[in-house]
């Protein structure tokens, strides 16, 4: 093969090429990528709600607390009666304003509960990136 033809068919294969890539990349970028369903914010049924005033040390536990801090609470509330607001379970050794915020503490008609964190707390919303 003679040196002018192996140049025009390798010149030939590289602007193929180059085309062929150059075609790829331009569908890509054309393609929207597909969004992710949008999520609702996650809601605690009626069941995972806890009574403070009436659940033991292992149910309290399954909240997200140690259990030595769900023995303290239960503890604190047999010597001293009910826990009337939220804050009263700051009085517990060991209670933190920050770990009583994650219970989301609410009285509702008289009943003190605490809703465990979801499993989708530890995992934040990603949004696809914009490449």
């Amino acid at each position: 093969m003679s040196s002018k033809k192996c140049l025009f068919v390798l010149s030939l294969a590289f602007v193929v090429g180059v085309v062929l890539v150059a075609s790829g990349m331009a569908a890509a970028q054309t393609k929207t990528p597909a969004k992710p369903p949008a999520k609702a914010p996650a809601k605690a049924p009626e069941s995972a709600k806890i009574d403070v005033n009436k659940a033991t040390a292992d149910q309290l536990a399954k909240c997200g607390i140690s259990t030595t801090l769900a023995k303290a609470i239960v503890e604190y509330r047999e010597k001293s009666g009910p826990f009337k607001t939220p804050e009263d379970l700051l009085k517990v050794k060991g209670m933190t304003k920050e770990l009583l915020n994650k219970l989301s503490p609410k009285v509702d008609k008289g009943v003190f509960t605490i809703t465990p964190p979801s499993d989708d707390d530890d995992e934040p919303d990603l949004k696809p990136s914009k490449c």
